[in-house]
């Protein structure tokens, strides 16, 4: 999956011109004061629901995440088809057209990534914006040829803290691990604005993992349920953030980060060359190689707690192993997979991973002081 530039033209065609500031936001009115700090904050989040069903734009987000992605550049083409493949849905990103963004909250901002100095300084007029969390890559950075240095300057111009916390692109695994650290961060951030301010978060789009951090960080922190919190964001900015990923991270943060080492293998056919196992926590694009054991082909890795699905590549050819555990995923696929049981009490940790992992998930409020506890120990 890495991104590659198109080969640039001998005459390449002049820059296009960018859109007017003015025109990169959806303005919502403000209809909260801040959200409350406290960590057992279920009495806030019905409020904030209200307020923002009531203050909702009558302009779509889709004005600043298209659904069509006419025009954009070979690279926008690019990544959109990398986004679309691996995250699913038809949203697309026009890096050309600057960014663009979505208050969520009265305290909170979704966005694409700031590309300008000029962009610090019209979040800090516009949005009394007191704080940006970044959730790109260097690499995303250098696939747009984005300058990160201009913008760090602009953010230290005008008083805008600026924090970064570094989450591979359309990786719902990576995510999972780096959730706890990227709600920290937002939080921190969070408790640092004064009245009227507000943070900013963004990774490239806007469309996977900002939404993902700020949906866990309105689970986790604010109190609302998950699907509310979904709810709230996806009904303003449509998006693709990835629950199991918040689910998965959830658990991870209740029961301890620790892995198990646990390995899979099959019994290929003599003939076989090469056998690879992709899936797990390595994504399906980052196969890793199986090593001969005997008459059968395994791979050993150290998993946390979760259900992983994974997919066997004989000699080229995808293909499930029928004498192991298969499911089907989303895509009507047949996949293997295998179910990582964390240490201590597996009955005690079914019935709570259960529970976590359900569509309708919430935290009780002993649940969520441990999880406020852990993050803003970090």
């Amino acid at each position: 999956g890495t991104r590659r530039a198109a080969s640039p033209s001998p005459s390449p065609p002049p820059a296009r011109a960018r859109a007017p500031l003015a025109s990169r936001c959806l303005k919502v009115p403000l209809a909260l004061s801040r959200p409350a700090r406290r960590c057992s904050a279920k009495r806030n989040w019905a409020a904030i629901s209200r307020a923002s069903a009531s203050s909702s734009s009558s302009s779509s987000a889709k004005d600043a995440a298209s659904t069509k992605g006419e025009g954009g550049s070979d690279l926008d083409a690019g990544y959109n088809q990398e986004m679309q493949e691996k995250m699913g849905g038809s949203l697309t990103y026009e890096h050309e057209r600057g960014m663009n963004y979505t208050r969520i909250l009265p305290q909170l901002i979704v966005g694409s990534c700031l590309q300008t100095g000029e962009d610090a300084a019209w979040l800090r007029e516009k949005e009394k914006v007191r704080g940006v969390l970044c959730l790109q890559q260097d690499s995303d950075m250098e696939y747009f040829s984005l300058d990160l240095n201009p913008v760090l300057r602009g953010c230290e111009r005008v008083g805008i803290t600026h924090v970064r916390c570094r989450v591979n692109d359309f990786d719902p695994h990576d995510l999972r691990l780096k959730l706890p650290s990227g709600v920290a961060a937002l939080d921190k951030a969070m408790r640092e604005c004064e009245d009227g301010e507000c943070v900013y978060v963004h990774c490239t789009a806007g469309l996977g993992r900002a939404p993902g951090v700020s949906i866990a960080y309105m689970y986790w922190v604010l109190g609302m349920p998950l699907m509310e919190a979904h709810r709230v964001l996806t009904s303003q900015r449509p998006c693709h953030p990835k629950l199991d990923a918040i689910r998965h991270a959830t658990c991870d943060l209740i029961f301890g980060g620790g892995t198990n080492r646990v390995k899979v293998g099959m019994k290929a056919p003599v003939s076989a060359k090469e056998v690879l196992v992709a899936g797990l926590d390595m994504g399906w694009d980052n196969p890793a190689q199986c090593k001969r054991d005997g008459d059968r082909f395994v791979l050993e890795r150290s998993l946390p707690a979760g259900r992983f699905q994974y997919k066997y590549i004989v000699d080229g050819k995808w293909t499930y192993c029928a004498d192991s555990p298969v499911t089907t995923d989303d895509g009507g696929n047949s996949n293997n997979f295998v179910d990582v049981v964390a240490m201590g009490d597996p009955v005690a940790d079914y019935v709570i991973r259960s529970r976590l992992m359900a569509q309708e998930a919430d935290l009780s409020d002993a649940e969520r002081s441990l999880i406020v506890e852990k993050i803003r120990s970090q």
